[in-house]
C-alpha cells in the first residue's frame, strides 16, 4: 500500500492514463524504480529527455507519459475519493504484494497494481480457486455451493471471479456460514459494483470474512478482455483449482487452460454423462485430477485438494523472502 497520496496519483497516471501495455509499465519501474531507486514522483518531475536516455523510451511512448503527466490534478482527487471509500492500492513494489501472483504471470501480465477492500491476508490462508460457466447447469451449481461450503468450513479462501452461475454460487456457499472466507476478483472497476452488490459485500468486509479485489481503473467497465485478464488473477492467486463446467471453449476453458500453464493442480468435476460437459472431459484428457460427482461423502472427494493446497501454503510461509519486489520482473527483463 502506498501511504503517499500524491505518489499513488503518479501510480494510477502510469498504469491507467498512459494508455501503456502492463509490459512496458514493468518495464519503467525495473529500470526507475528498482535499478535506480526513484519514486514515481520523481519520474512525472523527469522531462522528455531523461525519460529517453533513463528507460530508452521511444518518442511515441513520450508523447503518451506527456498527456497523461496533464491529468495528475485528477487522479490526486481520485486517490483521495478511494481513501475516504477505504479503497486501499497495493502495487507490485509492495512485500505485501500477493507472491504467488507475482511468481505465476509473466511481466506481460502482472497486474502493476491492485485495488482492494478487506483484509489482505486473507490471501496467506489455504486459496482455492472455483472456476465455470455463467450458464451452468443446477448439478455443477450443486456442486459448486457445497464444495465452496465444505472448503470454507475448513478454513479455506474460496477465490471466484465476480460473474453470475458458477462464481456467484461459489460466493453464496462460501459465505453460508458466519466464518466462511472468500475473495472476489472483479472483472471490472471497483466503483462498477452495484449499490445493492456492495450493501451485501460491506458488512463481510467488515468482518474480515471477504476480500474485494480488482486489476482495473477504479471506473473500468467491464468487457470482455477485462473479464478475461481477470481469469489469469483469478487462478494465480489461487495454490489450487477447481473447475465446476466448462465448454470446450470460452472464459472458463482458456482460464482452466491458463491455470495449467500457471503451473496449478487442476481438479475438474466428472460426470458419468461426457457429453453434458464437455470441456470437463477435455481437461481431464490433458492430465487434469478427477473430482466424482454426486458424491456420498464430499469430505473424501475433496481431501486431495485441501492436502494438495496445504502443501502449497506452508511453501510459501516457510519460503525465503525475495531479495527485492520486482526480481521476477529484472530476470525477464533480461531475457
Amino acid at each position: 500500500m502506498l501511504d503517499d497520496l500524491q505518489e499513488q496519483a503518479c501510480w494510477l497516471l502510469l498504469v491507467f492514463e498512459s494508455g501503456l501495455t502492463i509490459r512496458i509499465v514493468n518495464d519503467i519501474l525495473v529500470l526507475w524504480c528498482k535499478q535506480l531507486g526513484r519514486t514515481l514522483q520523481d519520474f512525472f518531475a523527469a522531462d522528455a529527455q531523461e525519460w529517453s536516455t533513463t528507460c530508452h523510451l521511444k518518442p511515441d511512448i513520450i508523447q503518451k507519459l506527456a498527456l497523461a503527466k496533464e491529468k495528475l490534478v485528477a487522479q490526486s482527487f481520485l486517490v483521495e475519493q478511494l481513501q475516504h471509500e477505504h479503497i486501499h492500492l497495493i502495487s507490485v513494489l509492495n512485500p505485501a504484494y500477493p507472491s504467488l501472483l507475482k511468481s505465476s504471470l509473466g511481466r506481460s501480465h502482472i497486474p502493476p497494481v491492485l485495488f482492494f477492500m478487506g483484509d489482505l491476508e486473507l490471501l496467506a490462508r489455504q486459496t482455492i480457486a472455483i472456476i465455470g460457466s455463467r450458464n451452468a447447469g443446477e448439478s455443477s451449481l450443486a456442486f459448486t455451493r457445497m464444495v465452496a461450503q465444505y472448503l470454507s468450513q475448513q478454513g479455506a479462501n474460496v477465490i471466484s471471479g465476480n460473474a453470475r452461475g458458477v462464481d456467484r454460487t461459489a460466493y453464496e456457499g462460501a459465505t453460508s456460514t458466519s466464518d466462511g472466507y472468500t475473495t472476489l476478483v472483479l472483472p471490472h472497476g471497483i466503483h462498477k459494483l452495484s449499490k445493492t452488490q456492495m450493501r451485501d459485500l460491506q458488512p463481510r468486509i467488515e468482518a474480515g470474512n471477504v476480500l474485494l479485489l480488482s486489476q482495473f481503473h477504479p471506473d473500468a467497465q467491464w468487457v470482455v478482455s477485462r473479464a478475461m485478464e481477470r481469469n489469469h488473477v483469478v487462478t494465480g492467486l489461487a495454490q489450487v483449482v477447481i473447475v465446476a463446467e466448462s465448454d470446450s471453449k470460452g472464459g472458463t476453458w482458456e482460464g482452466a487452460n491458463g491455470a495449467l500453464k500457471q503451473g496449478r493442480r487442476v481438479y475438474v468435476r466428472q460426470s458419468d454423462d461426457v457429453t453434458l460437459l464437455p470441456g470437463n472431459g477435455l481437461l481431464l484428457e490433458k492430465g487434469c485430477h478427477p473430482l466424482a460427482w454426486p458424491t456420498s461423502t464430499i469430505a473424501d472427494m475433496l481431501a486431495p485438494v485441501l492436502y494438495e493446497s496445504n502443501l502449497v501454503c506452508e511453501k510459501q510461509q516457510v519460503a525465503s523472502p525475495l531479495p527485492d519486489q520486482l526480481s521476477l520482473l529484472t530476470v525477464a527483463n533480461q531475457e
